[in-house]
């Protein structure tokens, strides 16, 4: 744990770290204060549902009666060339319909949210600022990795370092360093972004509503429906439960960047090997997609770069970006796992290797 302690001080003692982190939380800053015409008409929404007593009627339940045969029709069309992706389309939307009718029961379409005001909202803290957050931490986690498993290389200390089995054994700390600092890194950016963004939005009263108000919903193709989740959330369930997959996310893309730092000796290397992965990954996405390679195409969408693009949807049917339930969280599960493996038998070949 000493050495652990001692390689995370080495990360929090890098000027440049913390000039990016404070760049990074002046960019969220100016989001949320560059939304002034959007919180005006949320907080006008709001005050005028506390003065009005806002009620809604049965007729207003946008789940009731609605059938998810018409979504698997339209995505069947759009992906009529893969018999197999067109099961699996009609599989994922034959199994959201018992969910569509236990939110009809449930009423969670009658709450209120921030009415006329939901979506524009929704998107802004989903799709915009926790994106944001996410990919900052992200950049963090992978340069903080970068970083140490390539500090003796860049200091030309690599070749005594090495030259004992016990001395072999500190990447090991270096990684659990990068990682923990990367988490702890993410979770005060996170911190002091929402604390800004919640001090001039506010959400008292809306804490307890559901997410899936018949007043957000999503777009997909052009295509609009109702925001259905595969779990019952309110609109702070939501909230903590996309945080903490994004905790997950960041290990993922630590986890990422520490496989190509063992695998090329030269950290630049690895920083450019990595970065073909994140950005050529997302290409072939919307290459595959295009060529109607559907099959392929869902391979794409379970890589990270993919999760992390589509954060405004997590825990819903998510439209065509996903081909499973809970898709996002079972390819972070999915990624976190293989790129613990990938480390841990690096590592044990980098315990024999000649570094000469």
């Amino acid at each position: 744990m000493g050495l652990t302690a001692y390689e995370m001080k080495k990360i929090f003692c890098i000027p440049a770290l913390w000039f990016f982190f404070v760049l990074s939380l002046l960019f969220n800053i100016l989001l949320i204060f560059g939304q002034g015409d959007e919180r005006d008409y949320f907080d006008q929404v709001r005050a005028w549902a506390e003065e009005s007593g806002f009620s809604a009627g049965e007729e207003d339940n946008v789940f009731a009666g609605y059938h998810t045969e018409k979504l698997a029709a339209f995505y069947a069309d759009t992906v009529k060339e893969s018999p197999v992706a067109i099961r699996w389309v009609e599989r994922k939307y034959a199994l959201l319909q018992p969910r569509v009718e236990h939110l009809a029961e449930s009423g969670a379409a009658l709450d209120f949210y921030v009415g006329d005001a939901t979506y524009e909202s929704h998107q802004f803290l989903f799709g915009l600022l926790v994106r944001a957050v996410l990919a900052e931490a992200g950049i963090c986690a992978m340069l903080v990795v970068l970083y140490l498993m390539g500090y003796e290389q860049m200091n030309c200390t690599a070749g005594q370092v090495c030259a004992s089995r016990t001395g072999r054994k500190l990447w090991w700390n270096k990684l659990a360093a990068a990682v923990l600092s990367a988490v702890a890194l993410y979770v005060l950016l996170a911190v002091i972004t929402l604390l800004v963004y919640f001090g001039t939005w506010d959400y008292s009263g809306v804490w307890q509503d559901s997410v899936s108000s018949r007043f957000n919903y999503l777009t997909d193709m052009l295509y609009t429906r109702p925001f259905l989740t595969w779990h019952d959330f309110t609109v702070g369930e939501y909230l903590v439960a996309v945080l903490l997959l994004g905790t997950a996310l960041v290990v993922v893309f630590g986890l990422m960047a520490a496989v190509c730092a063992i695998v090329f000796r030269n950290i630049y290397g690895a920083a450019l090997a990595l970065a073909i992965v994140l950005f050529g990954g997302t290409g072939l996405g919307s290459l595959f997609s295009q060529c109607k390679a559907w099959g392929f195409y869902f391979i794409t969408t379970m890589q990270p770069a993919s999760v992390w693009l589509s954060v405004n949807v997590w825990f819903t049917e998510s439209g065509i970006s996903t081909f499973l339930p809970w898709q996002e969280t079972i390819s972070v599960a999915f990624n976190l796992i293989v790129c613990c493996i990938l480390v841990m038998i690096l590592l044990r070949c980098f315990m024999r290797r000649d570094i000469v």
